[in-house]
């Protein structure tokens, strides 16, 4: 089962869904539309999460500004509130995924950010992103989906088919992702 994490949105689910029919059932999260975005996933032991940061997070919209919060911020808040969900973990991983028209600050910037808090961080370049959990074992591909026939078979934010554990709007232009077509 997969959902599509929408615009400057933080997603965090368990990564095997216990309403399923069939047992093991996993739970993946994925992310389109990387063009000057960044892609933040995150293992955490049997939870994972996946971030879709806008191109509209820049030096000057990361820290806090004129009373609203900054990307820093909720980006922290997002971390914060996933870390007390997860069980004790051991080390944990990342990935960074963003496409060739991000500007490099960006990406950069959250690099450093999540290395700060100690996690393992791959990098790569794509204009999609997925990240999963089997058991405690962290995840990534640039697919969707592991069946391109699966792409456009997923739920979102607002419908989401398993029970989304954290949620954070990084900004005011957070967004669901849109449903898929024919939905």
């Amino acid at each position: 089962m997969l959902i599509r994490v929408g615009l400057d949105e933080w997603i965090a689910v368990a990564g095997s869904n216990p309403q399923s029919k069939s047992p093991g059932h996993l739970v993946g999260l994925n992310t389109a539309g990387l063009s000057g975005c960044v892609a933040v996933g995150l293992g955490w032991g049997g939870v994972v999460s996946l971030a879709h940061v806008f191109s509209n997070c820049t030096a000057a919209t990361w820290l806090s500004n004129a009373g609203a919060p900054g990307y820093l911020q909720t980006l922290t808040a997002a971390y914060d509130a996933t870390n007390r969900l997860r069980p004790q973990a051991t080390r944990m991983q990342g990935v960074v995924v963003y496409s060739d028209s991000t500007p490099t600050w960006l990406p950069r910037q959250l690099m450093q950010w999540l290395e700060a808090r100690d996690i393992e961080v791959e990098e790569g370049e794509s204009a999609t992103c997925r990240v999963w959990t089997d058991g405690n074992r962290f995840g990534w591909s640039y697919k969707l989906a592991e069946d391109p026939a699966d792409n456009n078979n997923y739920t979102t934010s607002a419908n989401a088919a398993a029970p989304i554990l954290a949620y954070q709007a990084l900004s005011a232009d957070a967004a669901a992702a849109s449903p898929p077509q024919g939905d």
